[in-house]
């Protein structure tokens, strides 16, 4: 008989040991983020405009890049894309369970409403400050209330007469009160 099928599942669990040690880390490098208003609208409020799914890789101690996916579809109503890369910082704390951060996002969206029979394209820088809460070593709840500067392009192609289509500047206050759901691994 052959000790072949042994020699083999011996070098497999011997790699899978010497790879857990190789791979663990003191600090989880990835997270994603959910909205909690599309988790549980009952509890939390936000509109539509808010980023459904974030992701956040460390790339050093202190800072993450991060990429936001948006993404709205009503039948027979309207279609809204959207993602959002950005960087954020972290500012230095005594605390473990708070953690404060600094950054700035890009948001680049697309909407088309068939009733009105408009696209929207919209693009905006967003400084913000996160505040997380961290709750355990894979779970963490956090909010990034920001500043928005957004120039949105809007085509009219209703056929009518009149062109409605427009190009508006604004800015304001973003994501106060919005709650997101963290998941570290």
């Amino acid at each position: 008989m052959s000790n072949r099928p042994y020699k083999i599942i011996l070098i497999v669990i011997g790699f899978l040991s010497f790879g857990n040690h190789l791979f663990a880390q003191d600090e989880l490098k990835n997270q994603l983020s959910l909205n909690a208003d599309d988790l549980i609208p009952a509890v939390f409020s936000s509109n539509s405009n808010d980023y459904n799914l974030g992701y956040r890789r460390s790339i050093s101690e202190n800072n993450q890049l991060r990429f936001g996916l948006k993404y709205f579809f009503e039948e027979e109503n309207q279609l809204t894309l959207g993602i959002k890369p950005g960087i954020d910082f972290k500012l230095k704390t005594s605390s473990k369970r708070w953690k404060f951060y600094y950054g700035l996002d890009l948001a680049l969206n697309y909407s088309d409403n068939y009733q009105a029979e408009r696209k929207n394209y919209e693009s905006s820088l967003i400084p913000f400050f996160r505040i997380e809460l961290v709750l355990g070593k894979y779970f963490s709840i956090s909010t990034e209330p920001g500043l928005f500067f957004k120039l949105q392009n809007i085509k009219d192609y209703d056929g009518s007469p009149v062109d409605n289509s427009n190009e508006i500047f604004s800015s304001g206050v973003k994501n106060l009160g919005v709650i997101n759901l963290n998941f570290s691994f």
